[in-house]
């Protein structure tokens, strides 16, 4: 019994990387362009358009392979790469905002505290202490 459990949660993994890996590759793309200040926060229809399929189908594709939402992996995917551009002190969270496609700044640290549990600026200080060793 523990073995077909175990057989079926890495299974789910694998499944769950796969969509992950390629709302990845689509979010590079999305902002590779470089236009994403004009263009907001890529949405579940980007991605299904993107990927030739209808967005309903999209959404239940990747419910039945992640146990979320198409907006909510976008979001976690998005969150990732904020997370990621926020180790970049010398760029300000203002420019991370408008980078990623947020209209305004309050609605970048809106977004991201509700996905880590911090706002940016605490964020940043947390992994500057961590990283520099100043505690």
């Amino acid at each position: 019994m523990c073995m077909k459990k175990s057989g079926i949660h890495k299974e789910k993994s694998l499944t769950y990387l796969d969509m992950a890996r390629v709302l990845k590759n689509l979010l590079r793309e999305y902002y590779s362009c470089g236009h994403t200040a004009a263009l907001g926060i890529p949405s579940a229809y980007w991605f299904a358009e993107k990927l030739g399929m209808d967005y309903q189908c999209f959404e239940d594709l990747t419910f039945k392979q992640t146990g979320l939402s198409a907006q909510d992996l976008i979001a976690s995917e998005l969150a990732r790469s904020a997370r990621l551009k926020l180790f970049d002190t010398s760029r300000s969270i203002a420019f991370t905002a408008c980078e990623l496609g947020f209209k305004t700044t309050n609605h970048f640290e809106r977004f991201f505290k509700q996905q880590t549990g911090f706002t940016p600026f605490r964020y940043r200080e947390i992994i500057t202490k961590n990283f520099t060793g100043c505690r």
